[in-house]
């Protein structure tokens, strides 16, 4: 399993936002890049690291297997002109060249093991230009500069470029705030109010953007489900506190009609994801799928999601402050175990081989369309699929990525978007993640 979530966004929607360590100001000129030029400039970094993904065998952008062409289709790279057509975004050439050389140099279990978290410039050729104390829109790519976050007070637009404060934890914003990914206290959005759930780190279990009694579906703050009501397909949030959508027996659970809202499991009870498990549990993978208590500093580990009380991450068995860095992964090949750890080959996935998963083995994945939920019993990881990704943040299905304006599935958080945003049943442009000002 990866250290980091970060290259799932990075891989689903080429340009980051601008959060963490890049360039300290904009590239100079008197604006931003013409959107030809910097659609030319990201498809030949997206080129270059299809040729390495190819050559390598193995997926570190895509699990889209067969030539560079085919790989680079499914990055939509031209996608970078929608995100251009805001003044306040901007291209960095130097960071493209620093990210492709990067890329060429690494070794494939590094690429495998890291993917475009390989250097920092790959994940911040695309920067805001407002800067500290100005006023700023938020959205998918921030219109902040490199090391700012769009902080909103109240829920109002616009907010207010700012530099991070001391990180908050799951839980310790109080009852009505909940930790947002850029480690920020930020307020809980009313029942009828937009909410974000993309503002919620995977690792964070139990926070959510809504006031108590809510949760964030379709982008917007409604009420919880009722005890016993259906709820495959519904946020896994949905069912409210202390409660989880889960089927009555985790050992069969054929179809949508088995999962319904009912009291979350207690520790040492069977479990099929996290989210099943009580406040201050986890499905721990490592016990055969059974609710156990999560770690905090010092704790032993392993990879189940959600083994260490977020911010927290697993790092070499043991509960930690900073994320694992796993240098290099090792290559396998179809049919071979990967029990241990490494990189299936493209178009297979880590897939269970026996009942209780403690047979893994690199087996050819789910096309698109098709649901990946199987693999992620195995590995919790988007490329558990033939071609794009599997879409974690809704219905665990296969996906590509596709453009403002096409069509969509599920409304709201999702990866069948390139803006990672699903309204109305078509993707989202970058300008419609952004407040109005």
């Amino acid at each position: 399993m990866r250290s980091s979530f970060a290259f799932l966004f990075l891989a689903s929607f080429l340009p980051a936002c601008s959060g963490g360590p890049g360039p300290s100001e904009p590239h100079p000129g008197d604006g931003p890049d013409k959107p030809d030029d910097a659609v030319t400039l990201v498809c030949d970094l997206m080129r270059a690291a299809c040729e390495r993904q190819v050559a390598c065998g193995h997926p570190f952008i895509n699990n889209t297997p067969g030539d560079v062409d085919a790989c680079l289709e499914a990055q939509r790279c031209e996608s970078v002109a929608d995100v251009l057509t805001s003044p306040d975004v901007v291209v960095d050439p130097a960071a493209v060249d620093k990210c492709t050389a990067a890329i060429e140099a690494a070794s494939c279990g590094a690429l495998a093991a890291q993917g475009l978290g390989i250097d920092p410039s790959c994940a911040h050729y695309v920067v805001g230009t407002r800067a500290e104390g100005e006023s700023c829109r938020g959205g998918t790519v921030s219109d902040c500069a490199a090391g700012l976050s769009c902080v909103f007070e109240g829920n109002t637009c616009p907010g207010t470029c700012t530099r991070a404060p001391e990180r908050c934890s799951e839980g310790s914003c109080g009852p009505n705030a909940f930790c947002n990914s850029d480690g920020t206290c930020q307020d809980r959005a009313a029942i009828g109010a937009a909410c974000d759930e993309a503002g919620v780190d995977f690792e964070n279990l139990r926070d959510g953007p809504c006031v108590a009694g809510a949760h964030c579906e379709g982008a917007v703050c409604v009420a919880d489900l009722d005890a016993g009501a259906a709820c495959a397909g519904a946020s896994v949030h949905a069912c409210g506190e202390g409660a989880a959508c889960v089927c009555a027996d985790p050992a069969n659970c054929a179809s949508d009609a088995d999962y319904a809202c009912r009291p979350a499991r207690a520790e040492g009870e069977p479990c099929n994801m996290a989210y099943d498990c009580d406040d201050g549990l986890y499905c721990n993978f490592d016990d055969e799928g059974r609710c156990s208590k999560r770690g905090g500093l010092g704790a032993a580990c392993g990879d189940s999601l959600g083994a260490c009380q977020h911010p927290l991450a697993c790092v070499d068995g043991k509960c930690g402050d900073e994320e694992p860095i796993v240098a290099e992964l090792p290559l396998l090949e179809e049919g071979e175990s990967c029990v241990e750890s490494g990189a299936c080959p493209l178009g297979t996935a880590c897939t269970c081989d026996n009942d209780g998963c403690t047979e893994k083995r690199c087996l050819p994945a789910p096309g698109l369309g098709a649901s990946c939920q199987e693999q992620m019993l195995a590995n919790l990881t988007p490329f558990a699929c033939a071609e794009g990704f599997c879409d974690i943040l809704t219905d665990y299905t296969c996906v590509l990525p596709a453009a403002a304006g096409e069509p969509c599935a599920v409304d709201g958080v999702t990866l069948a978007c390139a803006s990672l945003v699903c309204i109305g049943g078509k993707c989202a442009s970058v300008e419609q993640t952004r407040c109005e000002e």
